[in-house]
């Protein structure tokens, strides 16, 4: 059995119109629903054999399928950001441990552009840069704290100044 969940020959969602249900989640591309073989599912574009013919036996590029997986896979995510950061605190350079039972030991992914931003938005104005590995960040727990503490504080003051 295969440790992610199988997709080929999954429906598009007719109602994409706007964005609202769960913005920790992306849209799949529209590409991704097409069923062509040869075609990246996650670009569109074609896929060719090292002599220049059409890979009638591919579905991704290799590019796109890293890509893919950290937007839309969190595990996949937080390795790639662990290969690249070493658990190093993006705020006070302090650097965590791979693995840690101790809460205040643990590393935490945050998304520099915060995700609240696309909650909302139609369909068409939604920007996939901000599930992408450019807006991630590795933090400790207490810089991770403060700084969505920061957030919700500038959300609440913003819905305070809309309802004046």
């Amino acid at each position: 059995m295969s440790r992610y969940k199988k997709t080929y020959h999954k429906i598009k969602p007719t109602d994409q119109s706007i964005y609202l249900e769960e913005h920790r989640d992306p849209p799949k591309p529209d590409h991704y629903y097409d069923d062509r073989k040869g075609y990246c599912r996650m670009c569109g574009q074609v896929i060719k054999t090292d002599q220049g013919e059409l890979n009638t036996r591919a579905r991704w590029h290799v590019g796109c399928v890293d890509q893919y997986n950290i937007i839309y896979n969190p595990g996949m995510a937080r390795k790639h950001l662990w290969s690249r950061d070493r658990g190093e605190c993006a705020q006070c350079g302090d650097v965590m441990p791979k693995r840690s039972r101790t809460q205040n030991q643990k590393w935490h992914v945050d998304h520099i552009r915060p995700l609240y931003e696309q909650k909302g938005l139609r369909f068409e104005q939604l920007d996939l840069s901000y599930w992408e590995e450019d807006n991630l960040q590795t933090l400790c727990q207490p810089c991770h704290v403060e700084k969505s503490a920061d957030e919700a504080a500038s959300r609440a003051s913003m819905r305070k100044e809309k309802s004046k």
